[in-house]
Protein backbone atom coordinates (compact mmCIF):
# COMPACT_ATOMS: atom_id res chain seq x y z
CA UNK A 1 0.00 0.00 0.00
CA UNK A 2 2.89 2.34 0.80
CA UNK A 3 4.47 1.64 -2.60
CA UNK A 4 1.14 2.29 -4.34
CA UNK A 5 0.64 5.54 -2.42
CA UNK A 6 4.14 6.73 -3.32
CA UNK A 7 3.72 5.78 -6.99
CA UNK A 8 0.29 7.38 -7.06
CA UNK A 9 1.58 10.62 -5.49
CA UNK A 10 4.55 10.74 -7.86
CA UNK A 11 2.34 10.25 -10.93
CA UNK A 12 -0.19 12.79 -9.69
CA UNK A 13 2.40 15.53 -9.09
CA UNK A 14 4.18 14.76 -12.36
CA UNK A 15 0.88 15.08 -14.23
CA UNK A 16 0.11 18.37 -12.52
CA UNK A 17 3.52 19.89 -13.25
CA UNK A 18 3.37 18.85 -16.90
CA UNK A 19 -0.11 20.37 -17.32
CA UNK A 20 0.97 23.67 -15.74
CA UNK A 21 4.19 23.80 -17.75
CA UNK A 22 2.45 23.26 -21.09
CA UNK A 23 -0.34 25.73 -20.26
CA UNK A 24 2.01 28.50 -19.08
CA UNK A 25 4.21 27.94 -22.12
CA UNK A 26 1.52 29.27 -24.44
CA UNK A 27 -1.75 30.08 -22.59
CA UNK A 28 -3.65 31.10 -25.75
CA UNK A 29 -2.64 28.17 -27.94
CA UNK A 30 -5.47 25.64 -28.44
CA UNK A 31 -3.06 22.70 -28.41
CA UNK A 32 -1.61 23.75 -25.07
CA UNK A 33 -5.05 24.49 -23.62
CA UNK A 34 -6.56 21.18 -24.73
CA UNK A 35 -3.58 19.12 -23.57
CA UNK A 36 -3.50 20.81 -20.16
CA UNK A 37 -7.29 20.40 -19.84
CA UNK A 38 -6.90 16.69 -20.61
CA UNK A 39 -4.15 16.26 -17.99
CA UNK A 40 -6.09 18.28 -15.38
CA UNK A 41 -9.14 16.04 -15.81
CA UNK A 42 -6.93 12.96 -15.38
CA UNK A 43 -5.43 14.50 -12.21
CA UNK A 44 -8.91 15.24 -10.82
CA UNK A 45 -10.09 11.71 -11.64
CA UNK A 46 -6.97 10.18 -10.04
CA UNK A 47 -7.53 12.22 -6.87
CA UNK A 48 -11.19 11.26 -6.33
CA UNK A 49 -10.45 7.66 -7.32
CA UNK A 50 -7.80 7.47 -4.60
CA UNK A 51 -10.05 9.15 -2.01
CA UNK A 52 -12.96 6.83 -2.83
CA UNK A 53 -10.92 3.88 -1.57
CA UNK A 54 -9.97 5.40 1.78
CA UNK A 55 -11.68 4.53 5.05
CA UNK A 56 -14.39 7.17 5.00
CA UNK A 57 -18.02 7.00 6.08
CA UNK A 58 -20.65 5.64 3.72
CA UNK A 59 -21.90 9.12 2.77
CA UNK A 60 -18.40 10.45 2.02
CA UNK A 61 -17.36 7.35 0.07
CA UNK A 62 -20.57 7.55 -1.99
CA UNK A 63 -19.87 11.20 -2.88
CA UNK A 64 -16.31 10.40 -4.01
CA UNK A 65 -17.53 7.48 -6.12
CA UNK A 66 -20.12 9.71 -7.77
CA UNK A 67 -17.41 12.28 -8.48
CA UNK A 68 -15.46 9.60 -10.34
CA UNK A 69 -18.35 9.25 -12.78
CA UNK A 70 -18.86 13.02 -12.93
CA UNK A 71 -15.25 13.66 -13.94
CA UNK A 72 -14.75 10.67 -16.27
CA UNK A 73 -16.83 12.09 -19.19
CA UNK A 74 -14.66 15.22 -19.14
CA UNK A 75 -11.57 13.05 -19.70
CA UNK A 76 -13.02 11.73 -22.95
CA UNK A 77 -14.25 15.23 -23.87
CA UNK A 78 -10.82 16.79 -23.18
CA UNK A 79 -9.08 14.07 -25.17
CA UNK A 80 -11.40 14.67 -28.13
CA UNK A 81 -10.71 18.42 -27.88
CA UNK A 82 -6.97 17.68 -27.94
CA UNK A 83 -7.32 15.24 -30.85
CA UNK A 84 -9.06 17.95 -32.90
CA UNK A 85 -6.32 20.50 -32.12
CA UNK A 86 -3.10 18.45 -32.30
CA UNK A 87 -0.85 18.80 -34.24
CA UNK A 88 -2.94 20.99 -36.57
CA UNK A 89 -6.48 22.16 -35.99
CA UNK A 90 -9.25 20.70 -38.17
CA UNK A 91 -11.00 23.40 -40.21
CA UNK A 92 -14.53 22.62 -39.03
CA UNK A 93 -13.47 22.79 -35.36
CA UNK A 94 -14.90 25.85 -33.58
CA UNK A 95 -16.16 27.01 -30.19
CA UNK A 96 -19.75 26.25 -31.18
CA UNK A 97 -18.71 22.73 -32.10
CA UNK A 98 -16.96 22.44 -28.73
CA UNK A 99 -20.12 23.53 -26.89
CA UNK A 100 -22.20 21.06 -28.89
CA UNK A 101 -19.87 18.20 -27.91
CA UNK A 102 -20.24 19.22 -24.26
CA UNK A 103 -23.99 18.48 -24.21
CA UNK A 104 -23.68 14.64 -23.87
CA UNK A 105 -21.14 15.19 -21.08
CA UNK A 106 -23.58 17.39 -19.16
CA UNK A 107 -26.39 14.87 -19.69
CA UNK A 108 -24.14 12.16 -18.24
CA UNK A 109 -23.44 14.42 -15.23
CA UNK A 110 -27.18 14.92 -14.65
CA UNK A 111 -27.76 11.17 -14.73
CA UNK A 112 -24.95 10.69 -12.21
CA UNK A 113 -26.34 13.44 -9.96
CA UNK A 114 -29.73 11.67 -9.80
CA UNK A 115 -28.06 8.32 -8.96
CA UNK A 116 -28.96 6.79 -12.33
CA UNK A 117 -25.37 5.90 -13.23
CA UNK A 118 -24.47 4.41 -9.85
CA UNK A 119 -27.24 3.51 -7.42
CA UNK A 120 -25.19 2.50 -4.43
CA UNK A 121 -21.75 1.50 -3.19
CA UNK A 122 -20.37 -1.45 -1.26
CA UNK A 123 -17.34 -1.74 0.96
CA UNK A 124 -14.83 -4.37 -0.18
CA UNK A 125 -13.20 -6.50 2.54
CA UNK A 126 -9.59 -5.45 2.98
CA UNK A 127 -10.24 -1.87 1.86
CA UNK A 128 -11.79 -0.04 -1.04
CA UNK A 129 -15.30 0.34 -2.40
CA UNK A 130 -17.39 -1.09 -5.18
CA UNK A 131 -20.39 0.39 -6.97
CA UNK A 132 -23.84 -0.82 -8.02
CA UNK A 133 -24.66 0.50 -11.47
CA UNK A 134 -27.98 1.96 -12.55
CA UNK A 135 -29.64 2.17 -15.98
CA UNK A 136 -27.87 5.44 -16.74
CA UNK A 137 -24.59 3.55 -17.08
CA UNK A 138 -25.60 2.70 -20.65
CA UNK A 139 -25.65 6.35 -21.72
CA UNK A 140 -22.54 7.06 -19.65
CA UNK A 141 -20.65 4.21 -21.31
CA UNK A 142 -21.86 5.12 -24.80
CA UNK A 143 -20.72 8.74 -24.44
CA UNK A 144 -17.39 7.82 -22.86
CA UNK A 145 -16.42 5.06 -25.29
CA UNK A 146 -17.66 6.99 -28.35
CA UNK A 147 -15.52 10.02 -27.51
CA UNK A 148 -12.48 7.84 -26.79
CA UNK A 149 -12.79 5.92 -30.07
CA UNK A 150 -13.45 9.16 -31.96
CA UNK A 151 -10.29 10.69 -30.45
CA UNK A 152 -8.16 7.70 -31.35
CA UNK A 153 -9.62 7.62 -34.87
CA UNK A 154 -8.76 11.30 -35.38
CA UNK A 155 -5.18 10.79 -34.19
CA UNK A 156 -4.78 7.68 -36.37
CA UNK A 157 -6.14 9.58 -39.39
CA UNK A 158 -3.74 12.47 -38.79
CA UNK A 159 -0.89 10.02 -38.25
CA UNK A 160 -1.52 8.29 -41.59
CA UNK A 161 -1.61 11.66 -43.40
CA UNK A 162 1.45 13.11 -41.67
CA UNK A 163 5.14 12.78 -42.44
CA UNK A 164 8.54 13.55 -40.99
CA UNK A 165 8.81 14.97 -37.47
CA UNK A 166 5.03 15.45 -37.22
CA UNK A 167 4.50 11.73 -37.85
CA UNK A 168 6.97 10.85 -35.10
CA UNK A 169 5.21 13.16 -32.63
CA UNK A 170 1.85 11.55 -33.39
CA UNK A 171 3.30 8.06 -33.23
CA UNK A 172 4.47 8.27 -29.63
CA UNK A 173 1.53 10.37 -28.48
CA UNK A 174 -0.89 7.91 -30.06
CA UNK A 175 0.80 4.94 -28.39
CA UNK A 176 0.54 6.56 -24.95
CA UNK A 177 -3.06 7.66 -25.43
CA UNK A 178 -4.19 4.24 -26.68
CA UNK A 179 -2.63 2.45 -23.70
CA UNK A 180 -4.07 4.93 -21.22
CA UNK A 181 -7.60 5.01 -22.65
CA UNK A 182 -8.07 1.38 -23.67
CA UNK A 183 -6.54 -0.27 -20.60
CA UNK A 184 -8.00 2.40 -18.30
CA UNK A 185 -11.47 1.83 -19.75
CA UNK A 186 -11.15 -1.94 -19.32
CA UNK A 187 -9.94 -1.80 -15.70
CA UNK A 188 -12.18 1.02 -14.48
CA UNK A 189 -15.36 0.51 -16.48
CA UNK A 190 -15.76 -2.76 -18.39
CA UNK A 191 -14.38 -5.18 -15.74
CA UNK A 192 -16.36 -3.60 -12.86
CA UNK A 193 -19.52 -3.48 -15.01
CA UNK A 194 -19.38 -7.03 -16.36
CA UNK A 195 -17.67 -8.93 -13.54
CA UNK A 196 -18.44 -6.75 -10.51
CA UNK A 197 -14.68 -6.71 -9.80
CA UNK A 198 -13.28 -3.40 -8.54
CA UNK A 199 -9.80 -4.55 -7.52
CA UNK A 200 -8.28 -3.53 -10.86
CA UNK A 201 -9.72 0.00 -10.65
CA UNK A 202 -6.64 1.14 -8.75
CA UNK A 203 -4.49 0.32 -11.78
CA UNK A 204 -6.09 2.99 -13.96
CA UNK A 205 -4.58 6.08 -12.32
CA UNK A 206 -1.07 4.66 -12.56
CA UNK A 207 -1.51 4.00 -16.29
CA UNK A 208 -0.97 7.69 -17.02
CA UNK A 209 2.68 6.81 -16.46
CA UNK A 210 2.70 5.23 -19.93
CA UNK A 211 1.83 8.56 -21.51
CA UNK A 212 4.89 10.04 -19.82
CA UNK A 213 7.04 7.06 -20.77
CA UNK A 214 6.26 7.45 -24.48
CA UNK A 215 6.43 11.23 -24.27
CA UNK A 216 9.82 11.02 -22.52
CA UNK A 217 11.13 8.74 -25.28
CA UNK A 218 9.92 11.20 -27.88
CA UNK A 219 11.62 14.01 -25.94
CA UNK A 220 14.98 12.27 -25.89
CA UNK A 221 14.89 10.90 -29.43
CA UNK A 222 12.90 13.50 -31.32
CA UNK A 223 12.89 16.66 -29.16
CA UNK A 224 9.12 17.00 -28.69
CA UNK A 225 9.80 19.32 -25.77
CA UNK A 226 13.13 20.48 -24.37
CA UNK A 227 14.74 17.73 -22.30
CA UNK A 228 16.50 20.26 -20.06
CA UNK A 229 13.17 21.74 -18.96
CA UNK A 230 11.60 18.35 -18.36
CA UNK A 231 14.63 17.11 -16.40
CA UNK A 232 14.50 20.19 -14.17
CA UNK A 233 10.80 19.70 -13.55
CA UNK A 234 11.17 16.02 -12.69
CA UNK A 235 14.02 16.74 -10.28
CA UNK A 236 11.95 19.48 -8.61
CA UNK A 237 8.95 17.17 -8.33
CA UNK A 238 11.03 14.39 -6.78
CA UNK A 239 12.48 16.72 -4.16
CA UNK A 240 9.03 18.12 -3.34
CA UNK A 241 7.61 14.61 -3.10
CA UNK A 242 10.29 13.52 -0.62
CA UNK A 243 9.74 16.64 1.48
CA UNK A 244 5.96 16.13 1.32
CA UNK A 245 6.43 12.59 2.63
CA UNK A 246 8.47 14.00 5.52
CA UNK A 247 5.62 16.39 6.33
CA UNK A 248 3.12 13.51 6.37
CA UNK A 249 5.19 11.43 8.81
CA UNK A 250 6.04 14.28 11.20
CA UNK A 251 5.89 13.13 14.83
CA UNK A 252 5.20 16.49 16.49
CA UNK A 253 3.74 19.89 15.79
CA UNK A 254 7.17 21.56 15.73
CA UNK A 255 8.54 18.96 13.32
CA UNK A 256 5.45 19.39 11.15
CA UNK A 257 5.94 23.18 10.99
CA UNK A 258 9.67 22.88 10.19
CA UNK A 259 9.09 20.28 7.45
CA UNK A 260 6.20 22.29 6.01
CA UNK A 261 8.34 25.45 5.98
CA UNK A 262 11.17 23.64 4.20
CA UNK A 263 8.70 22.23 1.67
CA UNK A 264 7.26 25.69 1.02
CA UNK A 265 10.71 27.21 0.49
CA UNK A 266 11.76 24.40 -1.88
CA UNK A 267 8.52 24.73 -3.85
CA UNK A 268 9.08 28.49 -4.29
CA UNK A 269 12.70 28.04 -5.33
CA UNK A 270 11.70 25.14 -7.58
CA UNK A 271 9.18 27.33 -9.40
CA UNK A 272 11.80 30.04 -9.94
CA UNK A 273 14.32 27.42 -11.09
CA UNK A 274 11.94 25.95 -13.65
CA UNK A 275 11.02 29.46 -14.85
CA UNK A 276 14.68 30.38 -15.33
CA UNK A 277 15.36 27.18 -17.27
CA UNK A 278 12.28 27.77 -19.44
CA UNK A 279 13.46 31.33 -20.09
CA UNK A 280 16.92 30.09 -21.05
CA UNK A 281 15.46 27.50 -23.41
CA UNK A 282 13.15 30.11 -24.97
CA UNK A 283 16.09 32.46 -25.51
CA UNK A 284 18.08 29.67 -27.14
CA UNK A 285 15.19 28.78 -29.42
CA UNK A 286 14.74 32.44 -30.34
CA UNK A 287 18.45 32.65 -31.12
CA UNK A 288 18.19 29.55 -33.30
CA UNK A 289 15.17 31.05 -35.07
CA UNK A 290 16.97 34.33 -35.69
CA UNK A 291 20.08 32.48 -36.88
CA UNK A 292 18.00 30.48 -39.33
CA UNK A 293 16.27 33.64 -40.52
CA UNK A 294 19.64 35.37 -40.92
CA UNK A 295 20.94 32.49 -43.02
CA UNK A 296 17.83 32.61 -45.19
CA UNK A 297 18.23 36.37 -45.59
CA UNK A 298 21.89 35.91 -46.48
CA UNK A 299 20.96 33.32 -49.10
CA UNK A 300 18.32 35.64 -50.58
CA UNK A 301 20.84 38.48 -50.62
CA UNK A 302 23.41 36.33 -52.45
CA UNK A 303 20.80 35.27 -54.99
CA UNK A 304 19.77 38.88 -55.56
CA UNK A 305 23.39 39.99 -55.97
CA UNK A 306 24.02 37.16 -58.42
CA UNK A 307 20.97 38.04 -60.54
CA UNK A 308 21.75 41.77 -60.46
CA UNK A 309 25.38 41.15 -61.37
CA UNK A 310 24.39 38.96 -64.33
CA UNK A 311 22.09 41.68 -65.62
CA UNK A 312 24.76 44.39 -65.21
CA UNK A 313 27.74 42.60 -66.73
CA UNK A 314 26.55 42.51 -70.34
CA UNK A 315 25.74 46.24 -70.74
CA UNK A 316 28.90 47.24 -68.86
CA UNK A 317 31.04 45.11 -71.14
CA UNK A 318 29.38 46.76 -74.13
CA UNK A 319 30.03 50.25 -72.70
CA UNK A 320 33.69 49.37 -72.13
CA UNK A 321 34.08 48.00 -75.64
CA UNK A 322 32.45 50.93 -77.41
CA UNK A 323 34.32 53.48 -75.27
CA UNK A 324 37.62 51.80 -76.10
CA UNK A 325 36.78 51.89 -79.83
CA UNK A 326 35.97 55.61 -79.67
CA UNK A 327 39.23 56.40 -77.83
CA UNK A 328 41.24 54.43 -80.41
CA UNK A 329 39.64 56.46 -83.22
CA UNK A 330 37.58 53.71 -84.82
CA UNK A 331 34.63 56.11 -85.09
CA UNK A 332 36.66 59.09 -86.26
CA UNK A 333 38.86 61.75 -84.66
CA UNK A 334 37.90 63.22 -81.26
CA UNK A 335 39.21 66.17 -79.29
CA UNK A 336 41.73 65.76 -76.48
CA UNK A 337 39.17 66.95 -73.95
CA UNK A 338 36.64 64.37 -75.13
CA UNK A 339 39.32 61.71 -75.07
CA UNK A 340 40.14 62.59 -71.45
CA UNK A 341 36.49 62.23 -70.45
CA UNK A 342 36.21 58.91 -72.28
CA UNK A 343 39.33 57.62 -70.53
CA UNK A 344 37.71 58.44 -67.20
CA UNK A 345 34.63 56.54 -68.37
CA UNK A 346 36.75 53.57 -69.43
CA UNK A 347 38.54 53.41 -66.06
CA UNK A 348 35.27 53.64 -64.13
CA UNK A 349 33.61 51.04 -66.35
CA UNK A 350 36.52 48.63 -65.91
CA UNK A 351 36.28 49.10 -62.15
CA UNK A 352 32.54 48.45 -62.24
CA UNK A 353 33.05 45.28 -64.29
CA UNK A 354 35.54 44.02 -61.71
CA UNK A 355 33.00 44.74 -58.98
CA UNK A 356 30.30 42.80 -60.85
CA UNK A 357 32.66 39.88 -61.45
CA UNK A 358 33.52 39.79 -57.75
CA UNK A 359 29.83 39.67 -56.85
CA UNK A 360 29.34 36.71 -59.18
CA UNK A 361 32.48 34.90 -58.07
CA UNK A 362 32.02 35.07 -54.31
CA UNK A 363 28.90 32.91 -54.25
CA UNK A 364 30.34 30.40 -56.71
CA UNK A 365 33.57 30.02 -54.76
CA UNK A 366 31.81 29.63 -51.39
CA UNK A 367 29.39 27.03 -52.77
CA UNK A 368 32.12 25.18 -54.71
CA UNK A 369 30.41 25.80 -58.06
CA UNK A 370 33.51 27.15 -59.81
CA UNK A 371 35.35 24.71 -62.06
CA UNK A 372 39.05 25.53 -61.85
CA UNK A 373 41.13 25.13 -65.01
CA UNK A 374 44.36 24.41 -63.18
CA UNK A 375 47.62 23.93 -65.03
CA UNK A 376 51.26 24.97 -65.09
CA UNK A 377 51.73 28.67 -65.77
CA UNK A 378 54.27 31.44 -65.37
CA UNK A 379 53.37 33.94 -62.65
CA UNK A 380 55.47 36.69 -64.23
CA UNK A 381 53.36 36.62 -67.39
CA UNK A 382 50.17 36.91 -65.36
CA UNK A 383 51.61 39.79 -63.32
CA UNK A 384 52.77 41.64 -66.45
CA UNK A 385 49.36 41.27 -68.09
CA UNK A 386 47.53 42.59 -65.03
CA UNK A 387 50.08 45.40 -64.65
CA UNK A 388 49.41 46.57 -68.21
CA UNK A 389 45.66 46.79 -67.60
CA UNK A 390 46.11 49.61 -65.06
CA UNK A 391 48.64 51.80 -66.89
CA UNK A 392 45.92 54.14 -68.11
CA UNK A 393 44.47 54.58 -64.61
CA UNK A 394 47.94 55.20 -63.13
CA UNK A 395 48.74 57.79 -65.78
CA UNK A 396 45.40 59.47 -65.20
CA UNK A 397 46.17 59.81 -61.45
CA UNK A 398 49.77 60.89 -62.20
CA UNK A 399 51.16 58.09 -60.03
CA UNK A 400 54.58 56.48 -60.52
CA UNK A 401 53.73 52.99 -61.72
CA UNK A 402 56.44 50.33 -62.00
CA UNK A 403 57.13 46.61 -62.04
CA UNK A 404 60.12 44.75 -60.62
CA UNK A 405 60.70 41.17 -61.76
CA UNK A 406 64.42 40.41 -61.37
CA UNK A 407 66.21 38.07 -63.74
CA UNK A 408 66.42 34.54 -62.43
CA UNK A 409 63.13 34.53 -60.52
CA UNK A 410 61.57 31.07 -60.68
CA UNK A 411 57.90 31.61 -61.48
CA UNK A 412 56.28 28.30 -62.43
CA UNK A 413 53.17 27.40 -60.42
CA UNK A 414 50.21 25.04 -60.79
CA UNK A 415 47.05 27.16 -60.60
CA UNK A 416 44.09 28.45 -62.59
CA UNK A 417 45.82 31.34 -64.35
CA UNK A 418 42.60 33.31 -64.88
CA UNK A 419 41.82 33.18 -61.15
CA UNK A 420 45.39 34.12 -60.23
CA UNK A 421 45.12 37.03 -62.67
CA UNK A 422 41.98 38.07 -60.76
CA UNK A 423 43.96 38.17 -57.49
CA UNK A 424 46.69 40.39 -58.96
CA UNK A 425 44.03 42.66 -60.47
CA UNK A 426 42.35 43.01 -57.06
CA UNK A 427 45.67 43.96 -55.46
CA UNK A 428 46.48 46.55 -58.13
CA UNK A 429 42.96 47.98 -58.13
CA UNK A 430 43.08 48.52 -54.36
CA UNK A 431 46.56 50.03 -54.49
CA UNK A 432 45.58 52.61 -57.11
CA UNK A 433 42.25 53.30 -55.43
CA UNK A 434 43.83 54.22 -52.09
CA UNK A 435 46.93 56.00 -53.45
CA UNK A 436 46.40 59.67 -54.28
CA UNK A 437 50.08 60.50 -54.86
CA UNK A 438 53.41 58.68 -54.86
CA UNK A 439 53.93 55.25 -56.38
CA UNK A 440 52.56 51.76 -56.88
CA UNK A 441 55.00 48.94 -57.56
CA UNK A 442 54.56 45.25 -58.36
CA UNK A 443 57.40 43.03 -57.21
CA UNK A 444 58.21 39.33 -57.63
CA UNK A 445 60.73 37.31 -55.60
CA UNK A 446 61.59 33.80 -54.47
CA UNK A 447 61.62 33.85 -50.64
CA UNK A 448 62.80 30.23 -50.88
CA UNK A 449 63.57 27.79 -53.68
CA UNK A 450 60.12 26.24 -53.49
CA UNK A 451 58.01 29.41 -53.28
CA UNK A 452 57.03 32.39 -55.44
CA UNK A 453 56.08 35.71 -53.85
CA UNK A 454 54.16 38.58 -55.45
CA UNK A 455 53.92 41.96 -53.71
CA UNK A 456 51.97 45.10 -54.57
CA UNK A 457 53.54 48.02 -52.71
CA UNK A 458 51.98 51.48 -52.58
CA UNK A 459 52.60 54.78 -50.80
CA UNK A 460 48.93 55.39 -50.12
CA UNK A 461 46.94 55.97 -46.95
CA UNK A 462 47.89 52.77 -45.21
CA UNK A 463 45.78 50.58 -42.94
CA UNK A 464 45.59 50.52 -39.15
CA UNK A 465 46.42 47.31 -37.26
CA UNK A 466 42.77 47.10 -36.13
CA UNK A 467 41.51 47.21 -39.72
CA UNK A 468 44.13 44.69 -40.89
CA UNK A 469 42.53 42.01 -38.67
CA UNK A 470 39.22 42.41 -40.56
CA UNK A 471 40.63 43.16 -44.00
CA UNK A 472 40.10 39.77 -45.63
CA UNK A 473 36.58 39.30 -44.27
CA UNK A 474 33.56 39.23 -46.53
CA UNK A 475 32.11 42.70 -47.28
CA UNK A 476 34.60 44.48 -45.02
CA UNK A 477 35.68 47.85 -46.43
CA UNK A 478 38.38 50.17 -45.15
CA UNK A 479 37.28 53.72 -44.41
CA UNK A 480 38.85 56.46 -46.47
CA UNK A 481 40.47 59.54 -45.00
CA UNK A 482 37.14 61.39 -45.27
CA UNK A 483 35.25 58.75 -43.32
CA UNK A 484 33.60 57.02 -46.30
CA UNK A 485 33.97 53.40 -47.29
CA UNK A 486 35.10 52.49 -50.78
CA UNK A 487 34.48 49.36 -52.86
CA UNK A 488 32.37 46.27 -52.30
CA UNK A 489 34.50 44.53 -49.69
CA UNK A 490 34.69 41.39 -51.83
CA UNK A 491 37.98 41.67 -53.74
CA UNK A 492 40.36 40.77 -50.92
CA UNK A 493 37.96 38.16 -49.55
CA UNK A 494 37.85 36.41 -52.93
CA UNK A 495 41.63 36.75 -53.29
CA UNK A 496 42.12 34.99 -49.95
CA UNK A 497 39.78 32.14 -50.93
CA UNK A 498 41.59 31.65 -54.24
CA UNK A 499 45.15 31.80 -52.90
CA UNK A 500 44.30 29.33 -50.13
CA UNK A 501 42.63 27.11 -52.72
CA UNK A 502 45.94 27.00 -54.61
CA UNK A 503 47.84 26.10 -51.43
CA UNK A 504 49.35 29.54 -50.82
CA UNK A 505 49.34 32.29 -48.23
CA UNK A 506 48.12 35.88 -48.38
CA UNK A 507 48.63 38.90 -46.16
CA UNK A 508 49.35 42.60 -45.75
CA UNK A 509 52.00 44.75 -44.09
CA UNK A 510 50.91 48.33 -43.48
CA UNK A 511 50.89 51.33 -41.19
CA UNK A 512 48.37 54.14 -41.22
CA UNK A 513 49.67 56.99 -43.40
CA UNK A 514 52.70 55.01 -44.64
CA UNK A 515 51.35 52.91 -47.47
CA UNK A 516 50.66 49.19 -47.76
CA UNK A 517 52.29 46.01 -48.98
CA UNK A 518 49.82 43.34 -50.08
CA UNK A 519 51.44 40.01 -50.82
CA UNK A 520 50.75 36.38 -51.62
CA UNK A 521 53.02 33.36 -51.77
CA UNK A 522 52.45 30.25 -53.90
CA UNK A 523 54.31 26.93 -53.96
CA UNK A 524 56.50 26.39 -57.03
CA UNK A 525 55.58 23.48 -59.24
CA UNK A 526 57.72 22.09 -62.03
CA UNK A 527 56.39 20.70 -65.27
CA UNK A 528 58.86 17.82 -65.63
CA UNK A 529 60.97 19.98 -67.92
CA UNK A 530 58.23 20.46 -70.51
CA UNK A 531 57.64 24.01 -69.32
CA UNK A 532 60.56 26.30 -68.73
CA UNK A 533 59.76 27.81 -65.35
CA UNK A 534 62.20 30.69 -65.66
CA UNK A 535 61.31 34.25 -66.56
CA UNK A 536 62.26 35.81 -69.86
CA UNK A 537 65.28 37.38 -68.20
CA UNK A 538 66.53 34.02 -67.01
CA UNK A 539 66.07 32.47 -70.44
CA UNK A 540 68.36 35.04 -71.92
CA UNK A 541 71.35 34.03 -69.75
Amino acid sequence: MIVYTFLFGFTLILNLFLALFVLLKSPKNQINISFSFFVFTVVAWMSVNYLSNQNFSYETAFIFNKLIFVISPYISYALLFFAFAFPTKINRFSRKYLVFLLIPVLVSNVLTFFNLVIKDITFIPGGGTGVIFGMGIVFFGAQFVTYLLWSIALLVKKYLRSSGAEKVRLQYLLAGVVILTVVGTVTNFIVPLLFNNFVMSNIGPILSFFVFAFTAYAIVQHELFDIKVIATQILTVLICLVLFAKVMVSQSGVELMVNALILGIVVIFGIFLVRSVVKEVDQRRELERLTKKLKETDTMKNEFISVAAHELRAPLTAVKGYTSMIIEGDTGPISDKAKEFLQDTLVSTARMIRLVNNMLDVGRIEEGRIIYQEGFCNVSEIVKQAFGEFKLEAEHKNIEYKIDIPDGVHASVYVDKDRLHEVVVNFLSNALKYTDAGSVMVKMTNPSLDRVKVEVIDTGRGITSKEQKKLFRKFYRVKSNIGKTIGSGLGLYISKLLIEKFGGEIGVVSQAGRGSNFWFVLPRRENDGSLDERTDGEKGN
